[in-house]
């Protein structure tokens, strides 16, 4: 089972290597404001991203509730957790 650290590391990964920044730049409280070049854009690619690299669908009305990347984290740890019990 995916713990939420480990889900962080994953989506902080994705989050450096789409958008150039530092993995170490990151914590669960930055913002979109807080990422040079984190704008509607790169958002949208950064997501599809994640649900290809996650293998998971975030719900596209949660999205839009989303503030800082702990909520990102808390929206994949959720779509990862029916996937993980598939394979149990």
């Amino acid at each position: 089972m995916t713990s939420t650290d480990e889900t962080f590391g994953r989506v902080c990964s994705v989050i450096a290597a789409e958008l150039g920044c530092l993995e170490s730049d990151l914590s669960a409280t930055t913002t979109a404001e807080d990422v040079d070049g984190w704008d509607s854009l790169a958002h949208a690619r950064l997501i599809m991203s994640l649900e290809d690299r996650l293998s998971i669908r975030f719900p596209g009305e949660k999205l839009f509730d989303l503030d800082c990347i702990g909520d990102l984290v808390s929206l994949a740890d959720e779509a990862l957790a029916p996937n993980e019990s598939k394979h149990l």
